[in-house]
């Protein structure tokens, strides 16, 4: 993955993961629907994968895409920690 620095660094599911479960952290399934996501969202991925590198603004996008038409809120919460 390349960093916003354009710095190269390992793609973390368990970032992504964490990073989702603060966005849906107010619903009663939270961890399993942060798990769902992150696996939509990591396939929705694999199209964008260039040369074996992945821009993280590509995956904060993909991630306001799909928080969006999960959960409106949750959306709400993730953009505000993440620019797209």
């Amino acid at each position: 993955m390349r960093g916003a620095k354009g710095r190269l660094q390992p793609f973390s599911r368990d970032e992504l993961l964490l990073s989702l479960y603060e966005a849906v952290r107010h619903r009663p399934t939270a961890l399993k629907d942060a798990g769902g996501l992150a696996d939509t969202i990591i396939n929705k991925l694999g199209a964008q994968v260039v040369d074996g590198v992945l821009d993280s603004r590509a995956i904060t996008r993909t991630a306001q895409v799909a928080l969006n038409r999960f959960d409106h809120a949750a959306s709400v919460a993730y953009q505000a920690f993440h620019d797209a």
